[in-house]
């Protein structure tokens, strides 16, 4: 736990590298198509994993980045970061609309959407 404590810039540096690469990676034009995982009539886009993945591991960093000594977030910090990261998920995909070969598709900010919260909850699990 010190390691967290003693290491928020790194977190910090991190934070920010990762949001570049989402926005990166979102914007890249002609987006390959994702393989689909299918059993019977259910099917499932890698995709929405690797935007929930993505997402996760973004929530992570800033809980690790603004973690205190307690190992708790202040609250407005985490609204604000909840508001950010949502409205970064949501004009992301929306912006794709413009982006030759790419589409809008709300399932990726649901995943993306699931990925912020969880990443969220599970470090107040975990650093309790």
């Amino acid at each position: 736990m010190k390691f967290i404590l003693k290491n928020k810039k790194l977190f910090a540096f991190a934070f920010w590298i990762w949001v570049g690469l989402i926005l990166y990676f979102s914007f890249i034009p002609n987006n390959p198509n994702m393989m689909n995982l299918s059993k019977g009539s259910r099917n499932f886009r890698l995709d929405y994993l690797l935007h929930f993945l993505a997402y996760f591991s973004l929530a992570i960093l800033f809980m690790l980045w603004h973690v205190n000594n307690s190992f708790k977030t202040k609250p407005l910090i985490l609204i604000y970061f909840l508001i950010g990261s949502l409205v970064l998920s949501g004009l992301s995909e929306y912006l794709q609309i413009f982006i030759p070969g790419r589409t809008f598709n709300p399932n990726d900010f649901y995943s993306n959407t699931a990925g912020i919260f969880v990443g969220v909850i599970i470090p107040k699990f975990i650093l309790k």
